[in-house]
């Protein structure tokens, strides 16, 4: 019990005034490098190790950078990016009005906010106009 006692004031020797945060950037390090580390076999040049080895080793220098406030605005800034990111491959949902042809009630739907339109049915062709 006094090794473990010992290895833990050790580590927390060590870690004192570092980051040692398992932040999202760090996350997705160790994401990239488990990709990398399955991929390794199929991409050449091993250029996939390489790749694993730079992801680990980038999270290593962050968990144990003694710069903190930097480390903390890069995920911050990370997080950020994955918000945009997703903003942009965002599906944007229409949201639709839904009406009945008067002649066949046949069911139909046509954008909102689009005022007034001319709409045609599909079934019996009948034209009428709709406000949506």
């Amino acid at each position: 019990m006094q090794r473990v006692t010992k290895l833990y004031q050790k580590y927390a020797h060590l870690m004192r005034g570092r980051y040692g945060r398992f932040d999202q950037i760090n996350k997705a390090l160790l994401v990239l490098w488990a990709i990398m580390m399955i991929l390794d076999r199929w991409i050449p040049y091993y250029i996939g190790n390489i790749l694993a080895v730079a992801a680990f080793a980038l999270v290593l220098y962050r968990f144990l950078s003694k710069k903190i406030y930097p480390r903390s605005n890069e995920n911050q800034k990370f997080i950020q990016w994955i918000a945009q990111m997703k903003d942009v491959f965002k599906v944007k949902k229409a949201t639709y009005s839904y009406f009945k042809c008067p002649e066949c009630k046949q069911k139909m739907r046509a954008p909102k906010g689009r005022g007034k339109i001319k709409v045609t049915c599909k079934n019996c062709h009948t034209q009428f106009t709709k406000k949506v």
